[in-house]
């Protein structure tokens, strides 16, 4: 979710910390460097001095230039400065006595120009010592030269080493910066990770109040605060909301208990005083058979009302395993002796116990045929129930008009009716019966298809021993 984020967020940090790092390294290294030939310099300096005196000593002692360099070397040998000692052609000597001048330098003679010794060691060392401002010193000594320089290779291996001490020290603190990162990231990101996941749970239809923890170490923790705040307020709604709904239950179940039999009693005085009309005038016998008509449907809503709220409620009946074909034959059956004519067939291609409760499932399925017969009057009906998932599916299908697709959504919803509907009678409950006989039994039911050639539904229920039979389709 937010690990994309987390990761730039942290390469962010990284790429500034090693930044940083590394610029502070490389200042430092540039005040070592500094501070190196200041000293190699001072070297060169104190160098000349020295140089300076032992020459006047020797000249006392009448030493040969070649063993005064070799002796000034060995007692006055300094840390960076090398110290080249040339001697000079004298008048005396032509060309074909010295024909090559030599050169001590770390303890032995070079027969070489004193220029081509000079610029013999590394460049970097080389191009280091000068910008560093290291300045070569020239005296002279006996019969001779004597020229103190900063030695390269000590330039070149100190460079060397802070280079290597920038890189393991820039590496070093990318690594504790990457750690450090993503520490920081995800405690700065905690509260937004949390309160994301906890928003995904509402929009899985999971309102179960869960507070996230806040430790007040970010200004992100507002936002689980709003998220706790907001999350104890659709608690308590729901709580009350669902007190609300239990009470409204518990209403529907008084009140229709309660007029069940008040009405049962005034439907019989109908029943009594239209047997007696029959003899009378016609106006008289159409009246109670209206009166009869409407106590009937009166009749058939309270008892769905009561059913639904009944199966709305906490009342749980333990379920009664039960074989399925003899209950989807005594459907069919039923509705062949009230529709005679109605072309309706049964394929049921398995051997299955269903687990749920007998009369609950019974009633589910009866509603959805019962929809099927209204809502498609003298359509072909098929009934199949087949193996699916563990268990069974009873597909229900009509070849009527279809249902509009505004109105797919709220089919189950109760009371609802589609404004296709006509001159159908009914309360708007026998779906949202049967869905909601089908759930408590685990099951599920679902608006399969739809179209103008006809509507779907599928029941699916859990089952044991379900096995596959020879088909016995029978139609009417």
């Amino acid at each position: 979710m937010f690990t994309r984020f987390a990761r730039r967020l942290t390469s962010w940090y990284v790429a500034a910390a090693v930044a940083l790092v590394f610029v502070v390294s490389i200042a430092a290294a540039v005040v070592a460097m500094s501070f190196y030939a200041r000293i190699v310099g001072d070297g060169i300096s104190d160098g000349a001095r020295e140089a300076a005196a032992f020459a006047a000593r020797a000249a006392i002692r009448g030493q040969t230039f070649e063993s005064a360099a070799l002796e000034l070397e060995q007692r006055d040998h300094r840390t960076g400065v090398r110290m080249y000692a040339t001697r000079r052609q004298s008048a005396a000597e032509g060309p074909e006595r010295a024909p090559i001048p030599y050169t001590v330098v770390d303890g032995r003679v070079e027969h070489r120009d004193i220029r081509t010794l000079r610029f013999a060691g590394p460049r970097l060392g080389l191009a280091l010592s000068t910008a560093f401002g290291t300045r070569p010193q020239r005296i002279e000594f006996l019969d001779g030269d004597l020229q103190l320089f900063a030695a390269p290779e000590d330039f070149q291996r100190i460079a060397l080493w802070l280079l290597a001490g920038i890189i393991v020290v820039s590496t070093g603190a990318g690594v504790l910066a990457w750690f450090g990162g993503r520490y920081i990231t995800r405690q700065v990101l905690r509260p937004l990770v949390e309160v994301t996941h906890a928003l995904q749970r509402f929009a899985a239809r999971d309102f179960r109040p869960q507070p996230i923890a806040v430790a007040g170490k970010s200004e992100f923790d507002a936002i689980a605060l709003a998220y706790n705040a907001a999350a104890s307020q659709v608690a308590a709604a729901f709580a009350e909301r669902r007190q609300a709904e239990t009470q409204m239950r518990q209403f529907v179940a008084d009140a229709g208990h309660e007029l069940r039999t008040p009405l049962t009693i005034v439907l019989g005085y109908i029943d009594l005083l239209r047997r007696r009309a029959d003899a009378g005038d016609e106006r008289s016998r159409r009246i109670f058979s209206a009166i009869g008509i409407e106590g009937a449907r009166m009749r058939t809503l309270i008892d769905n009302l009561v059913l639904l709220a009944r199966m709305e409620g906490e009342d749980v009946r333990p379920p009664e395993p039960f074989d399925l074909c003899p209950l989807l034959e005594q459907i069919v059956d039923a509705r062949r002796l009230l529709h005679p004519g109605l072309p309706i067939a049964l394929d049921c291609a398995v051997d299955a116990t269903v687990i749920g409760n007998l009369d609950e499932i019974h009633e589910a399925i009866a509603n959805v045929v019962d929809n099927a017969i209204k809502y498609a009057p003298g359509s072909p009906i098929r009934i199949l129930a087949d193996a699916a998932d563990g268990g069974v599916e009873i597909t229900i299908a009509d070849h009527g008009p279809g249902i509009h697709p505004d109105e797919r959504a709220s089919i189950f919803d109760r009371f609802y009716r589609g404004a296709t509907r006509g001159e159908v009678e009914g309360s708007g409950l026998g779906l949202a019966i049967a869905k909601r006989a089908v759930e408590r039994a685990g099951g599920t039911l679902v608006l399969a298809d739809s179209s103008e050639a006809g509507t779907t539904f599928a029941v699916r229920l859990r089952a044991d021993q379900v096995r596959k039979r020879e088909p016995r389709t029978t139609r009417v």
